[in-house]
């Protein structure tokens, strides 16, 4: 049987030890699935958490989250590159999920529905929102997983160093095609919800949303009237 196309998972982390241990543990590590942690300068042990697992390829990037990921991309072997949090734990069935789409020549871009954890009601609804954008408007979030195939990527020209990183890729990829979003959900820990507060963190995720798609309605339409003043 014909192989299917290679997949590279790329973990950027910032002094992530204690939540990246529980995800590589729970994430079935085969030589065909390339893991590749980017760190961007860990002081805690989450170097030494990633060295415990002999087929994640380790790498010292600078710090910020988009620079790490465009560092796991070059590094990747991949056909098809997985940006995941390291909060973020992927099961069999996420795997299994990724190949099926990754053997669809189709299929160019996607992430996971979202799940929140611990299994709060508030974090319940804010995932069911956050599924419903994914789903109406094409939006997913980081905490997703995003999936991309590498010459899109690449095309793409990758991350920008804007915050935030995952939101402008995603808006600048729905030019090219829809992301298509995929099952089981991804289980992300509702951590930064629990400790900012619920209202704040999804008023701020909103507002950064609402402002990234007006500035890149106002560019498209400057544009066209440059080009039709030419």
């Amino acid at each position: 049987m014909k192989p299917g196309p290679r997949i590279s998972i790329i973990i950027p982390a910032l002094n992530e030890a204690r939540a990246l241990g529980d995800t590589l543990a729970r994430l079935s590590l085969t030589p065909e699935v390339e893991i590749i942690l980017a760190d961007g300068g860990s002081a805690d042990e989450t170097w030494e958490v990633a060295g415990l697992f002999p087929l994640v390829r380790r790498l010292r990037a600078p710090r910020g989250r988009g620079v790490q990921m465009n560092a796991g991309a070059l590094a990747a072997r991949g056909d098809i590159l997985v940006f995941l949090h390291a909060d973020t734990p992927l099961e069999p069935a996420h795997l299994a999920a990724l190949r099926e789409a990754a053997a669809d020549p189709g299929f160019q871009a996607g992430a996971f529905e979202l799940a929140l954890s611990p299994p709060l009601s508030a974090l319940k609804f804010i995932a069911w929102g956050a599924n419903h954008r994914s789903r109406l408007l094409g939006l997913p979030y980081g905490d997703q997983a995003l999936i991309l195939r590498r010459d899109l990527f690449l095309a793409l020209r990758g991350f920008s160093h804007r915050r935030p990183e995952d939101l402008d890729l995603i808006i600048r990829l729905r030019r090219f095609t829809r992301l298509r979003l995929l099952t089981p959900p991804v289980a992300s820990s509702g951590r930064k919800w629990l400790a900012q507060g619920y209202f704040l963190t999804t008023v701020r995720n909103w507002l950064f949303l609402a402002y990234h798609l007006a500035e890149r309605t106002l560019t498209s339409r400057w544009q066209e009237q440059g080009a039709l003043g030419r």
